[in-house]
């Protein structure tokens, strides 16, 4: 009887601990966006898949860990080219702060590139986009095609394909990254010089999450897996020591 409780309550402890996990992972939402949220594209081919992260100074503190399975699908973002991946976003009250991804460590960032970073050009694409979108009115939908000249994102901040964000960061830069490759992740809250790297990202090709603060994210809530694995070698512990004295 005391081992079937006990078996009982491991259950229930484990279904409490597997809510409690999915609930810390970071909770995402398609693309409606407001000034602060940062918006992670995934784009290179037809399709390109959004994601609203929510609030930015949350994140760029706290990190997060996003399931992006239904983005990363045949139907979805795939393709022949390579699969990039970026956050934008800025304000509020805006142009700045401003902030993006990068394929680069802002250590590589000479002072020159640092003032030809334009916040207003930046801006105003952005704000565009995101009052299309807002327009549309569809907060359902994740993907959209390249070429719709009223909802992508390559119709407002990839134009010409060359990744600078409508031209707001210098050529040289990029302001994105591929699949699997580390996205560092920059903010500009006043003049050039405050340009700066605040934390880093990364989208994983096999486990298809997205991970801010950490570029292996195998484990999107390792605390949660650790009370999880100390609860149950406790209840085991238990289990055995209840068997033995219904032995005696």
């Amino acid at each position: 009887m005391r081992f079937s409780t006990l078996k009982r309550t491991a259950a229930v402890f484990a279904v409490t601990v597997t809510l409690a996990f999915a609930g810390l992972i970071g909770q995402a939402h398609a693309l409606l966006f407001s000034p602060g949220d940062a918006v992670l594209v995934i784009y290179g081919n037809d399709n390109q898949g959004y994601l609203n992260l929510g609030n930015w100074n949350t994140l760029k503190a706290s990190g997060g860990s996003f399931d992006v399975s239904s983005i990363l699908n045949t139907a979805g973002v795939s393709g022949a080219n390579t699969i990039q991946y970026t956050i934008v976003g800025n304000g509020p009250p805006g142009p700045l702060p401003m902030f993006f991804g990068n394929d680069v460590d802002i250590s590589s960032w000479t002072t020159a590139q640092k003032n030809a970073v334009f916040p207003n050009t930046y801006n105003t694409p952005l704000v565009n986009w995101r009052g299309q979108l807002t327009t549309a009115n569809d907060a359902s939908r994740q993907i959209y095609a390249a070429a719709d000249p009223f909802l992508s994102f390559d119709q407002y901040l990839n134009t010409l394909h060359d990744n600078t964000l409508a031209g707001s960061i210098p050529s040289p830069r990029r302001g994105s990254t591929d699949i699997d490759q580390i996205l560092h992740l920059l903010e500009r809250t006043g003049a050039a010089a405050t340009l700066a790297e605040v934390n880093t990202a990364f989208l994983n090709s096999t486990t298809k999450f997205f991970t801010i603060g950490g570029a292996a994210p195998v484990v999107p809530v390792p605390a949660a897996a650790v009370l999880f694995a100390t609860g149950m070698i406790g209840l085991v512990g238990l289990a055995r020591r209840s068997m033995g004295l219904s032995r005696v």
